[in-house]
């Protein structure tokens, strides 16, 4: 088959879940001896904006779309691009693919979707996390306000201080073509010529207007897809809840690649009495995934006694505040950041270690760190919400904390100090599906008529 996968990011560029996912489905079919085609957005310097720089990775074809995000001066930019669209439509006319398999629309188009359905092309998503109905994509906010429900007042606060900046940008940019038809005329009078386009740009783009059209128009991209895929049932919940029909969603578990982890000798059993316990937190430092909470709890366990080793680094304008601010926060000789890391190393990484440890604040739907976790035939602990209790349940490896608990996270990692049992108790059920079954069903999905 001739596939066109769609991401909102792909390694090496990027390196987070849905990223690493889409890597090792494409990857996985592509041996296989499909032609597969990705579509991501990455800055490449030397392109015109919205170019396509093809590149090759493990015998995937990518797409790379520069993209520098470029005159942003409304909500509605943020999440469709008629431009991108364009590129996408004649992407597909020369590609002609089988399939389009949308995994992430974010730094794409939600658009692509309706252009794929235009063209009669099979189509295919698989839903990662919140993106549909939420400007920001976690339901949490700045402050870590956990949305249980979406509130189009509490979306148009959240997103106000991006929002200002938005009208700051269409002031300066302005049209041209009106300040040029207000040459010679006064101050007054251009000011008078003026207040009108400023007037209707409020009401367009202030309050809950733009929040409502964004979840009209998110939710009538997703109805465009011949099949949505969800990797957990906590999250088809909350997407049947923002409206989309529950038979339109179908449960399909990540699949993973575990030959890194089968290259490595079995984990001997650990003599409970062995210390210093290591733990390790890896993945991206944003406070939505609690890197800090881990931190503050870490900082209660007796010296010798335990180790934590953080990998990731932090992304964003604020990065290198928040990885000083955490290092501030700890005081324990026993804490080391080891820095960014490469996905590629995750089953030498969690060899390591010995419990791993995910206290996202956020409600993260299907970590792959679990499911690394479990392929690395260990123990974790983890926030007791979300597809992490989902998931808790189903391999059977995880000590739960109450989430955004500190003092809890702590009594979680001292059982690991004080409870020889839970070594034996904690071991994975279940193994993980693997990416070629998860592919078989994937190839099936697109094969069906």
């Amino acid at each position: 088959m001739r596939i066109l996968q769609v991401s909102h990011g792909y390694p090496p560029d990027q390196m987070a879940g849905a990223e690493v996912y889409t890597w090792s489905v494409a990857s996985e079919q592509a041996r296989r001896g499909h032609e597969v085609h990705v579509l991501a957005p990455a800055k490449r310097d030397g392109h015109a904006e919205h170019a396509l720089v093809e590149e090759q990775l493990d015998g995937v074809r990518v797409h790379r779309l520069n993209q520098h995000f470029l005159g942003i001066d409304r909500l509605e930019k943020t999440y469709t691009d008629p431009d991108v669209d364009r590129v996408f439509e004649a992407l597909l006319a020369r590609l002609k693919p089988d399939v389009v398999h949308v995994q992430h629309t974010i730094g794409v188009s939600a658009g692509v979707l309706r252009v794929a359905k235009r063209a009669g092309v099979r189509l295919v998503m698989t839903l990662h996390d919140f993106w549909a109905h939420c400007p920001r994509g976690q339901r949490m906010t700045p402050r870590l306000h956990l949305c249980e429900t979406v509130e189009p007042w509490r979306c148009a606060l959240c997103v106000g201080r991006k929002r200002a900046a938005y009208f700051v940008r269409w002031l300066g940019e302005y049209p041209k073509g009106a300040v040029r038809e207000s040459r010679g005329r006064s101050a007054a009078t251009k000011l008078l010529a003026f207040a009108p386009h400023a007037v209707r740009y409020l009401a367009n783009e202030t309050w809950t207007a733009p929040i409502a059209r964004r979840s009209a128009h998110m939710l009538d991209a997703l109805l465009a897809a011949d099949v949505l895929l969800s990797p957990s049932n906590f999250l088809t919940e909350r997407y049947v809840e923002q409206g989309v029909p529950r038979e339109r969603i179908v449960f399909s578990e990540y699949g993973m690649n575990d030959a890194p982890f089968s290259a490595l000798a079995p984990r001997s059993p650990r003599d409970p009495a062995l210390r210093p316990v290591k733990f390790g937190f890896t993945g991206t430092l944003i406070p939505n995934k609690g890197p800090d909470l881990l931190i503050e709890a870490f900082q209660t366990l007796p010296v010798g006694a335990a180790t934590l080793d953080i990998f990731g680094a932090a992304s964003g304008p604020s990065a290198a505040k928040y990885e000083a601010e955490l290092r501030a926060l700890n005081r324990h000789p026993g804490v080391q950041f080891r820095g960014r890391f490469d996905n590629r190393r995750i089953a030498q990484i969690l060899a390591e270690l010995d419990v791993v440890v995910v206290p996202s604040r956020w409600w993260e739907n299907a970590p792959l760190t679990i499911h690394e976790s479990v392929m690395a035939r260990m123990p974790l602990v983890t926030a007791d919400h979300g597809g992490m209790r989902e998931l808790a349940e189903r391999f059977g490896n995880a000590a739960l904390f109450k989430p955004g608990d500190a003092a809890d996270l702590s009594r979680a990692l001292r059982r690991f100090l004080d409870e020889p049992g839970v070594w034996n108790e904690l071991q994975p059920r279940r193994g993980v599906r693997t990416v070629s079954d998860d592919v078989d069903g994937l190839l099936e999905i697109y094969r069906a008529t």
